[in-house]
């Protein structure tokens, strides 16, 4: 519970967490006393899980779930080497400045995911509002009788919902953007 998320979370809100408390607790960052232990255990704990992942997933698709116990054998192993290589790399990333830690590849993988889940929602924003517009248009041009201020109306709703994905899916990457260019 290190992260602070459920035992069952997917790999977007392990590294979620993970950007968040390592923020938080980077020793070059945080002021409390125990800053850098924490921040160790926040590294071991996310590369624990996602290499477990990683394994579980690997296995599941090699061992097709005919022999559990076997890729069960496999990932037993594997952990018991894991959490001592973990925790080297912790400690090396505490030992760093922060706006080095944050260069790191540990760091930068768990921004990746973000990064397109961002491009996505302007693709997907974008759709729908062009997608209500066509609507509304075809409609309209087809059959004006069932454009009534009902129909209208739903279709602002859900072009609404397309204007806030744009918007905020925007925000964070002009957000992304600008940081880049002033640490730069």
């Amino acid at each position: 519970m290190i992260l602070g998320i459920p035992a069952n979370s997917g790999l977007e809100d392990i590294k979620k967490a993970y950007r968040r408390l390592a923020h938080e607790f980077h020793p070059d960052v945080s002021r409390l006393p125990d800053a850098r232990e924490r921040f160790i255990e926040i590294n071991e704990a996310y590369e624990y899980l996602t290499n477990k992942l990683k394994l579980e997933q690997a296995l599941k698709v090699h061992y097709n779930n005919e022999n559990e116990e076997t890729a069960q054998d496999i990932i037993d192993a594997w952990l018991a080497g894991e959490r001592e290589r973990v925790r080297a790399r912790a400690k090396k990333y505490a030992d760093m400045k922060y706006r080095n830690f944050k260069k790191s590849e540990a760091y930068r993988a768990s921004l990746k995911m973000d990064y397109s889940l961002q491009i996505a929602g302007l693709i997907l924003g974008s759709i729908v509002i062009v997608g209500c517009i066509l609507g509304i248009w075809s409609q309209w041009k087809s059959n004006p009788v069932f454009v009534d201020a009902g129909y209208i109306i739903r279709s602002m709703i859900v072009s609404l919902v397309g204007f806030l994905m744009v918007a905020y899916s925007g925000y964070m990457i002009f957000k992304r953007s600008t940081s880049k260019t002033r640490k730069h």
